[in-house]
């Protein structure tokens, strides 16, 4: 088998493009892992050199990700094209790239075979133009069909029970750097003392599992965040996701903008539950409005001789790294905050005039999908020592900060 050939588009595939806009076929996580990595390894295992993926449209990210994932000898190819097709006819599309030698998965299915010669045992002569999915083989003008049993996504629902059918097969490489009670856990991945972990398990590299949180059968994506209480029972969680605390997650599929059930097709879009349970609308809100407005006068007179004295060197150098490094462009910010006109610190995503933000206190060069989950953090943690201590680090990250680092951010 020389080349391989994915047309994941036999069928239209609707329920991915209308619950997932951003995401194409080959970029829908499986068990942790983009699916596009996985036809990976299936050339990997065939000896495959060549591997054409195709879809209906372009998708950047999935270009970018195959770019980086580039393995050895394999010649990775991603172009428009397939879709609803016979297996006969895309042969003759693309008859350069497949040669007389080229295995074929028609439709987006993941075979269920464990040795390359086990899946070749499996076919047979195919008596027709191959028009239904499935695995294929053309072998010098012959073309074979496997009889082998293989995963076959093509609704939500199935979407939902393949990630769950593959997590607790033993033939598939799942992510993480230690496996421990079959808990897959990636990189740096923080958990409280009062946890609950069941397995099967996966954690994705920087996730984050708070206290009293508990994770049974579940799939989580990385840079994930799983609040205070909240407990995840067979559901999956996308990368760079915040799961708000106290909330119960079962059967359910959780991106950054939604809650799907996929067995309804039911979407709960975040801006209609996001401030459920905010500490803003509680009594004590008013003592954190009042704690803002004195951080900001005391910022906004303590530095105001400091900022008059600078001010004629801050409107002539603007971009110039000392100004950054002194959070000059925030000092006019202080006084908006008195006049009601800003928050001192961002307390929603949706929220866009704000002095500081959480994310900026932790590292500078945190992507905006990072600082998003932040933001939803310290919506649901705010306190007045959260408030100061933002402000602090944010002032110091900035004034500690070399310009390499800068130019990064």
């Amino acid at each position: 088998m020389k080349h391989l050939l994915v047309n994941p588009y036999s069928q239209a595939q609707e329920w991915c493009k209308d619950y997932f806009p951003d995401r194409s076929l080959g970029m829908m996580p499986v068990a942790g892992r983009c699916a596009a990595e996985y036809f990976i390894d299936l050339a990997l295992r065939c000896k495959a050199e060549s591997l054409l993926l195709l879809g209906p449209t372009y998708n950047e990210h999935l270009a970018e990700h195959l770019y980086e994932y580039q393995h050895g000898e394999l010649a990775l190819d991603y172009r428009r094209g397939g879709g609803h097709d016979t297996v006969r006819h895309l042969l003759e599309v693309y008859a350069k790239e497949c040669g007389d030698d080229c295995l074929i998965l028609h439709g987006m299915l993941m075979p269920k075979v464990y040795t390359c010669e086990e899946l070749e045992n499996s076919f047979v002569l195919c008596e027709d133009e191959g028009s239904s999915d499935g695995i294929y083989y053309y072998k010098e003008g012959v073309l074979l069909k496997s009889t082998a049993a293989f995963y076959h996504i093509d609704s939500l629902k199935s979407y939902f029970e393949v990630n769950f059918q593959v997590l607790n097969d033993d033939f598939y490489n799942l992510p993480g750097y230690t496996m421990t009670g079959n808990v897959h856990a990636g990189t740096n991945v923080v958990m409280k003392n009062d946890c609950t972990l069941s397995g099967p398990l996966v954690l994705g590299d920087n996730t984050f599992l708070e206290s009293k949180s508990s994770v049974s059968c579940a799939i989580i994506g990385e840079r994930s965040l799983v609040d205070k209480g909240c407990t995840v029972e067979h559901a999956i969680i996308f990368d760079r996701t915040y799961a708000a605390g106290n909330l119960e997650i079962k059967n359910k599929i959780v991106t950054p903008g939604r809650i799907i059930d996929p067995n309804t097709g039911g979407v709960l879009e975040r801006n209609s539950f996001s401030y459920a349970f905010s500490p803003i609308q509680n009594r004590s809100a008013w003592i954190l409005r009042l704690w803002e407005h004195l951080i900001a006068l005391v910022l906004a007179v303590g530095l105001a001789v400091p900022y008059l004295l600078l001010l004629p060197f801050y409107l002539t150098h603007k971009n110039s790294h000392w100004c950054w490094k002194l959070s000059m462009d925030r000092y006019p910010g202080y006084w908006a905050v008195l006049f009601f006109r800003r928050e001192l610190v961002k307390s929603h995503p949706a929220n866009e005039h704000y002095v500081f933000q959480m994310g900026e206190s932790y590292g500078l060069l945190n992507t905006p999908e990072q600082r998003r989950i932040y933001d939803y953090y310290y919506h649901y943690h705010c306190s007045c020592f959260l408030v100061l201590q933002v402000v602090l680090r944010s002032l110091g990250k900035r004034g500690f900060a070399t310009y390499v680092e800068r130019k990064k951010a």
